[in-house]
This record gives structure tokens, sequence and C-alpha cells, in this order.
């Protein structure tokens, strides 16, 4: 008997112990967490891949320089990024002396611009305008965008952009747009 007690023991562990092949299942919140992690990781990468492009065209991040006044007042950190100060390191100054340079040199294409918009704007004659100019750069120092305001007529705004396309700069790390203030007045 004992030996019968021993036989049905080793048949009842030996198919006890052969189930087949295992089979997992999936649970529905690992499932859904892996969805949304493959979906984030080809956002990112999307992401990054737009960034790069925009490192590439140079129209990254864009640094604005203020600069008010004749003495050379500047706020804003520059495209040479320093921890020196709010205007950024020598670089930077001369790239500021640049742009106020190629302003200075245009200043009589300006002025000619002007004298023309007050040949078809009679309420302009009698009054002095400060001009407010913006204008951005790509890296490589080539204008990409000039604004002015007020806007004072289409021919003023044609003359203008035809001066401030010769403004370029040298090259940068980064983009940068420079605000600028000219006072224009009536000769």
């Amino acid at each position: 008997m004992f030996r019968l007690g021993l036989s049905a023991l080793a048949v009842a562990l030996a198919l006890g112990g052969c189930k087949g092949k295992t089979t997992y299942k999936e649970d529905p919140q690992t499932a859904q967490k892996l969805t949304d992690c493959e979906k984030n990781l080809k956002e990112k990468e999307s992401y990054i891949a737009t960034l790069e492009k925009r490192l590439a065209d140079g129209s990254g991040t864009m640094v604005t320089v203020n600069i008010e006044g004749e003495a050379m007042k500047i706020s804003g950190k520059g495209p040479h990024e320093s921890t020196e100060g709010e205007a950024g390191n020598a670089n930077d100054a001369k790239l500021y002396e640049s742009f106020v340079a190629s302003l200075r040199r245009s200043r009589g294409s300006i002025q000619k611009c002007y004298q023309n918009a007050l040949k078809n704007n009679a309420a302009l004659q009698a009054r002095s305008i400060t001009l407010n100019i913006e204008v951005q750069y790509r890296t490589s120092g080539a204008v990409t965008d000039a604004r002015f305001s007020p806007r004072i007529d289409q021919s003023f705004d044609r003359c203008m952009d035809a001066v401030a396309r010769r403004w370029a700069l040298p090259a940068m790390p980064r983009a940068v747009a420079f605000n600028y203030k000219q006072t224009l007045t009536p000769e």
C-alpha cells in the first residue's frame, strides 16, 4: 500500500508540474504606459528636429537689444550671452557699435526717405517724429526683417527696407533683434 501511495503521489506531481506553455497576459495599465511613452518619445524627437532646424536657420532663440540715445545705453543680454552683466561681453559691445555705426552711415539715406515721405504727406511737415526701428538678424549677420513705426506711408517703408538691407553685421552665435529710436525732423 505504501508503494501504491508513492506511485499515486509521483503521478500527481508529474501531471501537476506539466502545465504546458506559459502564456502572459498584458496588463492594460502597462500597455497604456508603453503607448504613452512611445508617443512622448516621438514628440520629443520631432521637437528636437525643429530646434535643430531653427539653429541651422539662425532663427533660434532671438536676443533683443534695446539701444537708447547717442550714449548707447544698452539693455538686454547680447547674442554672445555672458554672465558679465546685462549688457553682455566685449564681442557684444563690438556688435552693438557695428549696428549703430551702420545706422549712422545711413542717416542721410533715412532722412532722404523721410523727405520723400513729406512730399506725400503734408501733415508731417510741421513736426518731428521719433522713428522706432526694429531690425532682426540671422546668426550670419544678414538682416531678416526690418520694421519701422510709426508707419508713415508705403513709399517710406519701401525706401527704409532698402536702406535696412545694407545693415549687415558680423556673424554671431545667436540671432539678434535690435530696437533703436531715431528722431526725424523736416528740413
